[in-house]
């Protein structure tokens, strides 16, 4: 890839990160969520009594509609603006600095006789402004807790007052260490400060960005629960330096989210001995050292913790990704060779490919061995869905090794019918009252396949290597479930997993969104792990599948899937959402949202506890009951 195309594709992130507030606000207002209920209200009226003068309304409904959605769209997708000027604070001379920061050491000598340091912070730094360092120092300085060292390297700064600031803060504080030395790169200098630390633990910190007041004491707190590394959630530091901007709530730890998104973000915590026994910072990664030695860490532990907490915020200065992703052109290079490495390290089959705005597509590779897949499909008439599903199946899938097992629950329109007579499959006769679980149970029976793929009849396959992308993730030991994307044929989204808690049960996350987007940061282009995901279109292997004793039948039509993937958790089983298997799911679009209320219960009583406690991929700052990543409001 050429560095113009580099560029062009890097450029993207920063126009998004532009609008990721406008984006919530919008959401927010959800005037296109409630024109869109009227109008499929309205359109479901049409259909039920043709009679009836509705069409005109339904089509004055549907331009609004249309309306409504460019206009939302516009928030979503990033318009090409000019990115907003860097305001650059004058610079301050030593004896400022001093005035501000003497005061404050000279407060805190005494204070920290008491105790030793269990933590180490590492600051590697080259010509720092002291408009901005002053605050890194002060915030620094003003953490809750006393148990901890300051381990500074200036790695060849080129101004001289720069390095005898250093010398002099070293000299006035009896926590703070520094070493001057000549250029070496970010990486060798944050090694160097490594060998400075006596901490149980480390944490980095930029020469120009800042930490709460309680950052040190939260991370502490967090990694006396036995965690080996600990990071939290982040926002930024405006161009003024006045304002806090742009939030960063992130998930508990998702390592196949991490695959494609750097979310760990900068404030990260980890136990000294396993930074020192990883080998430290590779400085052929430099510009994303943080982010390749995490994947390394990853290998070796993951006992990852997470605090739902902004305790960092990082500086929006020109030259920084912060404030322009084309400052550092090279960045998604590097990311594609460092987990390209790491996936070579685990023996996963797969490399890494730029999805552009720093995210990763895993790409895996061509398959010697097809082990039998199994795809279950309860049907009962639906002819025209059930004929759309099984020709797209049949005609786009290109895995050589499937069959089609079809549960009848006694179908008896003719179409439907003569459907099933055109395609290779084996037919279940499933009498009675339906009831989803039973009939996919039955299936499963008398499934040949290593792999089961349950798969709704209104579904509609778009990616001819879908049955690939979903087997790359159900072969993996630790992975119980798998679940694709699907789309409402208007091409929003339908399902791209579910989130615990949501409407008081749990439901999809983000329905209605445009599938042509991102997500937040990343969320709808990379795979990542979720709590559950819809049966209407999952994989998991069968031995996994009878392990945890099939869907629970006393689900009838709601809910069986999340159940399930539960029972996979308490396995120790990983739930896995992937964007690269993708599929329409029709009948959803003008179906109401029922929830049979028997089953609702269910999975209160099954699984309030997991409910209670919140979804670990879905930050609790974020209102459960929207699923949109809408921000709570107090």
């Amino acid at each position: 890839m050429d560095l113009e195309t580099l560029n062009s594709e890097l450029h993207r992130t920063q126009l998004e990160l532009q609008h990721s507030q406008a984006v919530i606000q919008a959401m927010e207002s959800s005037k296109f969520w409630k024109l869109r209920t009227r109008w499929l209200n309205a359109k479901t009226l049409v259909r039920r009594y043709p009679g009836m003068a509705l069409k005109p309304t339904l089509r004055l409904a549907t331009r609004l509609l249309t309306n409504a959605k460019d206009k939302w769209r516009s928030y979503v997708e990033p318009a090409p603006l000019t990115p907003a000027p860097v305001v650059v604070p004058p610079e301050i001379t030593p004896s400022e600095f001093w005035k501000k920061i003497d005061p404050v050491i000279q407060e805190q000598v005494n204070c920290f006789e008491a105790s030793t340091p269990k933590i180490s912070i590492l600051t590697p730094t080259f010509n720092s402004s002291l408009s901005w360092f002053v605050d890194t120092v002060l915030s620094v300085l003003h953490q809750s807790s006393t148990e901890w060292e300051w381990c500074i390297v200036d790695d060849g700064s080129t101004v001289s007052e720069i390095r005898s600031v250093l010398e002099t803060l070293a000299q006035k504080h009896p926590r703070i260490k520094v070493l001057l030395q000549p250029s070496g790169g970010i990486s060798a200098a944050t090694n160097k400060a490594l060998e400075l630390a006596s901490g149980d633990y480390v944490c980095f910190l930029d020469h120009d960005d800042t930490l709460t007041p309680d950052a040190i004491q939260a991370s502490l707190k967090k990694l006396s629960q036995g965690f080996d590394l600990v990071y939290s959630d982040e926002d930024k530091i405006d161009s003024s330096g006045l304002h806090y901007i742009e939030p960063f709530f992130k998930p508990d730890w998702s390592p196949e989210y991490f695959r494609g998104v750097m979310y760990v973000g900068h404030f990260l915590s980890i136990r000294r001995e396993l930074v020192v026994a990883a080998g430290g910072f590779d400085r052929q990664y430099d510009g994303v050292q943080d982010y390749e030695l995490v994947l390394r860490l990853s290998e070796i532990t993951q006992n990852i913790g997470h605090i739902p907490k902004i305790l960092y915020h990082w500086r929006k200065i020109e030259g920084s990704v912060a404030s322009d992703p084309q400052a550092k052109p090279a960045v998604e290079v590097l990311q594609q060779a460092a987990v390209r490495s790491h996936l070579e390290r685990l023996g996963l089959p797969a490399t890494a490919k730029s999805l552009g705005n720093h995210r990763l597509g895993l790409i895996s590779a061509p398959r010697t061995e097809h082990p039998l897949i199994s795809i279950i499909i309860p049907t009962k008439n639906a002819p025209d869905h059930l004929e759309r599903c099984l020709n797209s199946l049949f005609t786009l899938s290109n895995y050589p090794n499937f069959e089609v097992v079809l549960v009848d629950n006694e179908t008896d329109d003719p179409r439907a019918l003569q459907t099933m007579r055109q395609h290779p499959i084996k037919r279940l006769n499933f009498p009675g009252t339906f009831n989803y679980s039973r009939a996919n149970n039955l299936g499963a029976t008398y499934a040949n396949g290593e792999y089961l793929v349950f798969l709704n009849n209104d579904t509609e396959v778009l990616t001819e290597d879908w049955l690939q992308q979903l087997l790359y993730y159900a072969e993996q030991p630790d992975v119980g479930a798998v679940g694709a994307l699907l789309l409402f044929p208007d091409r929003t989204v339908q399902h791209a997993g579910v989130v615990m808690g949501s409407r008081g049960t749990a439901d999809h996350i983000m329905r209605g969104f445009p599938s042509d987007v991102d997500g937040y940061a990343g969320s709808l282009v990379c795979a990542r792990e979720v709590s559950a995901v819809t049966a209407a279109c999952m994989m998991v292997r069968k031995h996994d599948f009878q392990a945890v004793n099939h869907f629970n039948e006393h689900f009838f039509t709601h809910y069986q899937d999340v159940d399930l993937c539960m029972k996979l958790v308490n396995l120790g089983k990983r739930i896995i959402f992937t964007p690269r298997a993708v599929l329409i799911h029709h009948e959803s679009v003008t179906r109401r949202n029922y929830y049979d209320l028997v089953d609702r219960y269910l999975l209160l009583d099954q699984w309030q506890h997991y409910i209670e406690a919140g979804d670990p991929f879905y930050n609790l700052n974020f209102d459960v009951a929207r699923c949109d990543y809408g921000v709570k409001v107090y």
